[in-house]
């Protein structure tokens, strides 16, 4: 069953697999908090990639997009724009409203501070956190943004920092014997560890 707009939260971000623990925490983060996580990853029948992410974006009350990786690819020499590109789609959403004067809201992530105010001086006055890399960086930005702007007195950023890796402890037994741990951390089973990561919290509820 397709979530409420209220409980949806789209996440724009690489998918290298350097970033996929960055991207894991954040998606735990997202259904520990009581949202539902979205990307692109995620199947639509929109053929047409713009369109759907559009449509994803517009479906959701919340969006993240990580801007740290918008470097130049070492094969190409050329700069990664989906990211940014993505993000421009979620701020004319931001600032011009959804059909029938919905709101949006966004937040910017990037590896270190102050880099998104020097590359997108335009985006002044956006919500903006640096993770640093680190996962439970990464938690405690979704959660302070997610509180902030559904208002809702959410889990505490350490509580989830917490659950995230006693989850991934325990992960085995909800994998096998269909399959494995390492499958399930790779981007081909990005679905798969979101079904599963929704199974866990759903067996292993945080405190009321």
């Amino acid at each position: 069953m397709t979530p409420p707009r209220e409980l949806r939260v789209f996440v724009n971000c690489p998918f290298d697999d350097k970033y996929i623990p960055i991207f894991h925490a954040i998606i735990f983060a997202i259904h520990d908090l009581g949202f539902q996580a979205q990307h692109a990853l995620i199947d639509n029948t929109a053929a047409l990639r713009a369109r759907r992410i559009y449509e994803e974006l517009e479906g959701s009350l919340y969006s993240i997009h990580e801007l740290g990786q918008v470097a130049l690819s070492v094969k190409s020499k050329l700069p990664r724009f989906n990211m940014p590109f993505e993000a421009g789609i979620a701020y004319s959403l931001h600032e011009g409203g959804v059909s029938g004067g919905a709101p949006h809201h966004m937040l910017l992530l990037d590896k270190a501070p102050y880099r998104i105010q020097v590359s997108m001086s335009d985006a002044a006055g956006i919500d903006g956190k640096a993770h640093g890399g680190n996962p439970v960086e990464a938690i405690e930005a979704v959660r302070g943004f997610l509180s902030s702007k559904s208002g809702q007195r959410l889990l505490g950023g350490k509580l989830v920092s917490k659950r995230y890796p006693l989850f991934l402890t325990l992960l085995r037994p909800f994998v096998r014997p269909r399959l494995t741990v390492p499958e399930v951390k790779s981007w081909g089973y990005v679905n798969d560890m979101q079904a599963i990561m929704a199974e866990w919290i759903k067996s292993n509820p945080p405190p009321p």
